[in-house]
């Protein structure tokens, strides 16, 4: 029977992705991937047509304890969508900001068959380490060896994002680590953008907030949230709208849709002056 935890993985992801994840259960073995159906197709493009499922969050529990990680393995197509997206200051950040759902850090990269593993209780510690490869490029480190025709043979990259935690914990480790996952996608302009203002909106509670807005038509305010909650902008990014915290308000994706592009305003810690502008519906 799949464990609990495992569907509160999935729902998180499937939330976070806007469509249905999907599991897999690892041949004779209690660990399970999670990851987007679309990989299985993006693999296909490898020259093997390897159709597997080693990309994205794995879960599996070991002396009662669990342990979420992130991995890609023996998948060079991936591999290369997660090198050409990779931002080191960015992934730094995930290893920092998650650190508190683990009490132990740990990365393993895999080339040319031989196998390194970086291990450190202290996060300071850890992450002196990952800056003194990044010294010479972490992320070209671990990816260099290619997939030479033969099955099974290539790069391993496991990163640890978890291990200890409890059920109510995966959903914020899905969202502090949601970059690592759209860096397997072949494009990422729109999804880095998102990450970012994501990001800035960290300190507020990640709840729909169009009860805050001013000024709403009462069809908006008759319906009823529905779909994931995000990150949207009061002033549109495509008119010049920044990233920033002031810029930003947690919507549902149905109350997102709704307004998007017809709301003026500013927005901080504690303080909020966002409305609804009517007039903005004949402009958009």
């Amino acid at each position: 029977m799949t464990p609990d935890i495992v569907h509160k993985i999935v729902s998180s992801v499937s939330a976070r992705l806007g469509r249905e994840a999907i599991y897999r259960k690892v041949k004779n073995k209690d660990e399970y991937y999670i990851l987007d159906l679309a990989f299985s197709y993006f693999q296909k493009a490898d020259r093997n047509r390897r159709n597997d499922y080693r990309s994205g969050y794995l879960y599996y529990k070991k002396n009662d304890t669990n342990y979420l990680l992130f991995v890609i393995a023996h998948a060079p197509i991936m591999a290369s969508f997660f090198n050409k997206n990779f931002d080191y200051s960015e992934f730094k950040k995930i290893i920092i900001d998650t650190s508190k759902y683990r009490n132990e850090n740990f990365m393993l990269c895999k080339r040319a068959n031989k196998e390194e593993v970086i291990i450190s209780k202290k996060i300071n510690e850890f992450i002196d380490k990952l800056d003194e490869i990044e010294k010479v490029g972490l992320i070209k480190s671990i990816f260099t060896n290619p997939l030479n025709n033969k099955t099974g043979i290539g790069n391993v990259f496991a990163v640890g994002l978890g291990k200890g935690f409890n059920e109510n914990d995966v959903g914020k480790i899905i969202d502090k680590s949601w970059s690592l996952f759209l860096w397997l996608y072949p494009s990422k302009p729109l999804f880095k953008r998102n990450a970012s203002l994501n990001r800035s909106l960290q300190k507020i509670d990640r709840k729909c907030e169009i009860a805050k807005i001013k000024c709403l038509p009462k069809s908006i305010i008759k319906t009823v949230c529905s779909g994931q909650v995000e990150a949207a902008h009061i002033k549109p990014h495509k008119n010049g709208g920044s990233d920033k915290l002031e810029n930003g308000v947690w919507l549902c994706s149905c109350h997102h849709r709704l307004t998007e592009g017809k709301l003026e305003g500013e927005r901080g810690l504690n303080k909020f002056s966002v409305k609804y502008v009517s007039k903005h519906n004949t402009k958009q």
